[in-house]
């Protein structure tokens, strides 16, 4: 299915203004949000960190998804966390992505299947495939 082919299930919808060192107003609620720059000690959020939030929730609703889908249960309360990176090399900036992931009282061969189930429907995975290295790591403890 090409981009034109597809069934548009939501719109989000977020204003910036002053880039990096300014306000956002985040979703149809117009969430206020200070950004600062990456590792500021400035109030607020950068770039990265809202990506991350975005990326681990989406990546954990997409593995509990195909969790369902396979007839796993995941007991407890599944835990992603995302490190996203900023990176600069002599073509410009670039990010990377480390995604961790808690699945309590599932086997390490079935979360690991699981993880790698996730990663391929993920829209987010899907929107950064190729362009963006991932590395997935799943935990035996809670993410603390």
């Amino acid at each position: 299915m090409t981009a034109t082919e597809a069934k548009v299930l939501f719109t989000a919808t977020s204003d910036v203004q002053g880039g990096r060192t300014g306000q956002a107003q985040i979703g149809r609620d117009r969430l206020p949000v200070a950004l600062r720059p990456a590792n500021s000690s400035v109030q607020g959020a950068d770039p990265e960190e809202l990506f991350a939030a975005g990326y681990a929730s989406c990546f954990l609703s997409a593995l509990q998804s195909v969790a369902r889908r396979d007839g796993v249960t995941v007991g407890g309360t599944p835990q992603a966390r995302a490190h996203v990176s900023l990176s600069q090399d002599a073509q410009g900036y670039g990010l990377s992505v480390l995604m961790q992931v808690y699945l309590p009282d599932t086997p390490l061969e079935t979360g690991e299947a699981l993880l790698r189930a996730a990663h391929a429907v993920c829209p987010y995975s899907r929107a950064v495939a190729g362009n963006v290295p991932v590395e997935l790591e799943l935990h035996a403890q809670p993410l603390n």
